[in-house]
């Protein structure tokens, strides 16, 4: 019984649900049907801030009043109301059925740039919802800020874009203000003071040395600034720009420049710092990674190459590769080790060395391709000879440099093995032994040694060979005595050259070139006269055949006293007399001085320069004086400038104007004669011993 009075309430119940979701369904359209009589619309003045509403199909007779709501949506979708005005309707604000109204961002209760939606709920409980918001939002997308410049430059421009000339805030009393950040966000140092919003761009021209303090990752930021905001400003632009060290190669390199000084070049090329460069130093480690130097970058106004020269001094003469190390240091104080290092290779090239014989027992060495460090300062071929096993030295011989090589020739007298070993020497004096060549000589290879008849000039003469070369003073060879030889002089007056010949049993004639002179003859060379024509005023040396002989007083003088065209007396040394006013001797001077010689004068010698006489050096004149004995036979040729004489033409010595003496002369102190030889000052000079140096 209890079970079917149950069942009996749950069909009562039934019609009753059914009646109350009939009714609530008819009043949901009956309500949405009111509510759709209504029409809103919203207008935004984002210039002004303020956004204007309209609402129609208002029936007064139903609905007095109502609430105008206006909410946004935050990040969490919630909705959030900032505004609620009620309002009261009456013949005045609402006309029509339209009542409109307004309001103004700073009316909110926060005062944010969102997108608004305004609603009405009206006094019948209806609530109606404009179709569109009211857009206080900012318009971010219609703005852009750059940076630009590269990374490395200290001035940049940044730019702050409207692209569509929008208002991009709304609202009054907005402005901007640009600031540089570090990227980590500390350190903000504002630019300038704050500006109105551009209608279409405004642009900074910054020097970052006056904001960054240290290279890395910047953001140009731009606020906008408003008293009414909550914290008075609101990021509204950002962008991430760089400030930094850039620079290119690391390197080495020779100059003509660095090697006369005797270093080498570093350098880093492109340096460039949005800090400004202050100053750059190279770090020089050697292959244990000792540093070895220390040297401060120079460069030449504004260039970005930084270079120094390093003496090879400071990293001790010592041959090797090297590392380079860069440091930059920048305005802001800031050192920065570059991470790219580059090298230096201050290593020897030691050449390529030949042998190729020549005739005459000659052997010629060649050495190219070869370089010092700081340059060769001179090249000497050491020559040993093989025996055995056994080095024995020979020979050492200067290289001469020419044509990119320094060539010498050797002389052998013996047949073997040899070895020749090119050394270069630095310019601070050290031996560094480049390339070694190995060579033999055979019997048939040897040069000429003792005497040989030859033909010179379609005459043949007999000539003294040692070690392959011509003897070209046979003083010794012959073991002349003074004043007791039977000896001929011949002067070739075109070449300016005297040739002494001795005796020759064997072939009859004086065919024997004993030695040879360069000389100075009279500077009239057109004459062909001989003795006959002298006069004190004539300028010829005579044409004919001659003897040393007396000129009534003696034949020889040590000191001749001559008087010259205007009166004037002059100091002849060593002179031995041809004919009339004819002499050999060497040139004269103004006083009884060894200290009177005129440079001028001394230069002359190869060349026509003398009033008749034969001008000659001072050791070449006493040589004649002292070896040439009186009657001796002197002939005097028109002669062939091109065919001096079998013994060919001496080298002359070439005198600076400060020289007041003749460097053959033995009466100088040979001190005196080295140090002027050594500064430059005589090409060359004669030792006590007749030996010759530099010529």
């Amino acid at each position: 019984m209890l079970e079917k009075s149950k069942h009996r309430q749950k069909i009562k119940v039934l019609p009753m649900m059914f009646l109350a979701i009939v009714f609530a369904v008819v009043f949901s359209i009956s309500a949405n049907a009111k509510a759709a009589e209504y029409a809103a619309n919203v207008n935004t003045d984002r210039a002004n801030g303020v956004c204007t509403y309209t609402l129609n199909g208002i029936d007064t007779t139903e609905t007095q009043s109502m609430i105008t709501k206006v909410t946004y949506t935050d990040d969490d979708g919630n909705a959030v109301s900032v505004y609620e005005q009620p309002v009261v309707f009456d013949t005045q604000n609402c006309k029509n059925g339209q009542y409109t109204g307004s309001f103004a961002l700073s009316d909110l209760k926060t005062y944010a740039y969102k997108e608004y939606t305004v609603s009405f709920v009206m006094s019948s409980g209806i609530t109606v919802e404009a179709g569109a918001k009211c857009d206080f939002t900012i318009h971010s997308e219609n703005m852009a800020l750059k940076v630009d410049g590269y990374k490395s430059k200290a001035n940049r421009t940044i730019s702050f874009v409207n692209s569509n000339n929008d208002v991009l805030v709304p609202g009054k009393d907005n402005q901007i203000q640009l600031a540089i950040v570090k990227n980590d966000g500390t350190d903000e140092k504002k630019i300038g003071s704050s500006v109105e919003i551009p209608e279409s761009s405004k642009i900074w021209d910054i020097d970052l040395t006056k904001y960054c303090t240290e290279y890395g990752k910047y953001n140009a930021v731009v606020t906008l600034l408003n008293s009414k905001l909550a914290d008075g400003k609101e990021e509204i632009a950002k962008t991430e720009f760089e400030v930094a060290l850039t620079y290119g190669k690391v390197g080495s390199k020779t100059t003509a420049k660095t090697e006369k000084n005797q270093a080498f070049r570093v350098y880093v090329e492109k340096v460039n710092s949005a800090l400004v460069v202050k100053e750059v130093t190279f770090n020089i480690y050697d292959s244990a990674g000792k540093l070895v130097c220390t040297a401060k970058g120079v460069h030449n106004g504004t260039s970005t190459y930084y270079y120094s020269d390093i003496p090879l001094k400071s990293i001790n003469h010592k041959f090797g590769t090297y590392k380079i190390e860069v440091l930059v240091t920048d305005n802001a104080g800031i050192t920065r080790t570059l991470k790219s290092t580059g090298s230096a290779s201050i290593k020897i090239k030691n050449g390529t060395l030949t042998v190729v014989k020549l005739s005459n027992g000659t052997c010629k060495f060649k050495l190219v391709n070869a370089y010092i460090p700081g340059n060769i300062k001179s090249v000497r071929f050491k020559v040993y000879s093989i025996k055995n096993g056994k080095r024995t030295f020979e020979k050492n011989l200067v290289g001469v440099y020419s044509n990119k090589a320094y060539i010498a020739n050797y002389k052998y007298t013996n047949k073997g093995r040899f070895q020749v070993m090119a050394c270069g020497y630095t310019q601070w004096n050290k031996e560094i032994k480049l390339r070694t060549k190995e060579f033999n000589v055979k019997t048939i290879d040897v040069g000429k040694n003792g005497w040989r008849y030859e033909t010179y000039a379609g005459k043949t003469y007999k000539f003294y060979y040692k070690n392959g070369d011509k003897v070209t003073d046979l003083t010794n060879v012959l073991k002349l005595k003074k004043g007791d030889n039977n000896l001929k002089i011949v002067v070739n007056r075109a070449a300016c050259c005297v040739t002494i010949y001795a005796y020759d049993s064997q072939k009859k004639g004086y065919i024997i070139p004993v030695k040879t002179c360069t000389v100075s003859v009279g500077r009239d060379t057109a004459s062909t006269s001989g003795a006959a024509g002298l006069t004190l005023s004539s300028s010829y040396t005579p044409l004919g055949s001659y003897s040393i002989c007396t000129n009534g007083t003696a034949a020889k003088y040590s000191l001749k006293p001559m008087g010259e065209p205007d009166g004037s007396t002059v100091y002849a040394r060593w002179a031995s007399h041809v004919v009339g006013n004819v002499y050999f001797h060497a040139i004269a001077v103004g006083s009884q001085s060894h200290y009177a010689l005129n440079p001028v004068t001394y230069n002359k010698l190869g060349s026509a320069a003398s009033a008749g006489c034969i001008r000659m050096t001072v050791a070449d004149a006493k040589w004649l004086y002292d070896y040439v004995p009186v009657g001796s036979s002197v002939k005097i040729e028109k002669g062939n400038s091109k065919k001096p004489g079998p013994l060919g033409k001496e080298a002359t010595i070439k005198v600076s104007s400060s020289i007041n003496y003749d460097p053959t002369d033995p009466s100088i102190p040979i001190a005196t004669k080295k140090k002027d030889y050594k500064a430059g000052k005589i090409s060359g000079y004669m030792t006590s011993k007749g030996t010759k140096v530099g010529y």
